[in-house]
């Protein structure tokens, strides 16, 4: 599952690794995938008094941090994973450098036995490694970190029953200028750095995001949306659900502090949709009207990302 990055508040959330037997881009998605977790932190849009309604409501589920517009994961917060020196992440190498040596490239893996990417570190490149889009094989498992990808790709969306999934290019740059050269594609950060990973940009409105398993959620930076995997789909994830992940809501919707969701009881958050700014009747989309819910622009009066100004959410007023 992937970690859930809302207009409301600035979450480091987690990204989940689901079940699923098909190699779409994104986190893996089904029952049959490794189990494995990663955390973003994502830049708000909203209010000051929006973003502490949502710190009251985070509970113990997620850390309320505050990322760069370069969609740095981690800059702002006092993990050691921003700045010039040192590893971008935790570990022993720089995925955005590739500072390994020769015949090696710098890969995120789970160094605690875990299901979740928290540290990265130097690998082999095997011989005519797979570029991004082709079909790989991790070694072990999903998290490992040693898979049959090319320098600057790692095996992503892994089925566990066979440990096959689709290379994806890694960021390169650094935290503070991404560029994905290879697939043009946009730079999503998770896991503190860890994990920067070149997706595909979509629209929440239109949903439209290829193959069927996928959402189109904001960006850890929230300068946009990219396509990740329905970690469950086909699951009770409309509106209301209770949420951790972000790609745990159905599509259309996404993972938001129980304070913008009536009736939301569960700490961790609850599935709300996009609306359409454009609409005729705007709040006539938030299926929490009658509790109060509107139809509220995501970017809450900063700058809009050029192609989304239409996009709102449904949510309670702050």
């Amino acid at each position: 599952m992937l970690a859930r990055t809302t207009p409301l508040a600035p979450f480091a959330l987690c990204l989940a690794l689901a079940c699923g037997t098909t190699a779409e881009p994104a986190a893996d998605s089904g029952s049959t995938s490794d189990d494995s977790a990663t955390t973003a932190s994502s830049t708000s849009s909203a209010s000051a008094s929006a973003s502490a309604s949502a710190s009251d409501d985070a509970g113990s589920t997620g850390t309320m941090t505050t990322a760069s517009t370069a969609a740095d994961g981690s800059s702002g917060t006092d993990d050691g994973s921003s700045g010039d020196s040192g590893p971008v992440g935790g570990g022993e190498c720089d995925p955005f450098a590739q500072d390994c040596p020769e015949g090696t490239k710098c890969m995120p893996w789970a160094d605690d036995g875990g299901g979740a990417w928290n540290a990265n570190k130097c690998v082999p490149v095997v011989d005519g490694g797979g570029q991004p889009g082709d079909p790989c094989n991790v070694e072990g498992s999903g998290v490992s970190g040693v898979d049959d990808c090319d320098l600057g790709s790692m095996c992503y969306n892994v089925d566990a029953t066979t440990n096959m999934g689709t290379c994806y290019e890694l960021c390169s740059g650094s935290p503070a200028a991404p560029t994905c050269p290879q697939t043009n594609g946009v730079c999503a950060i998770y896991n503190d750095g860890v994990l920067p990973l070149c997706l595909t940009a979509c629209d929440p409105i239109t949903q439209d995001c290829p193959g069927s398993q996928q959402l189109c959620v904001a960006s850890p930076a929230n300068d946009g949306f990219v396509c990740i995997l329905d970690s469950l789909p086909g699951s009770a994830g409309g509106y209301g659900a209770p949420c951790e992940f972000a790609n745990a809501c159905d599509p259309g919707y996404f993972c938001t502090p129980m304070s913008f969701v009536p009736g939301c009881t569960n700490g961790g958050g609850c599935c709300t949709g996009f609306c359409d700014l454009d609409a005729a009747d705007p709040d006539a989309q938030c299926e929490g009207q009658d509790g109060g819910q509107i139809c509220q622009p995501w970017w809450n009066g900063e700058p809009a990302a050029p192609g989304f100004e239409h996009v709102g959410y449904c949510g309670l007023p702050a």
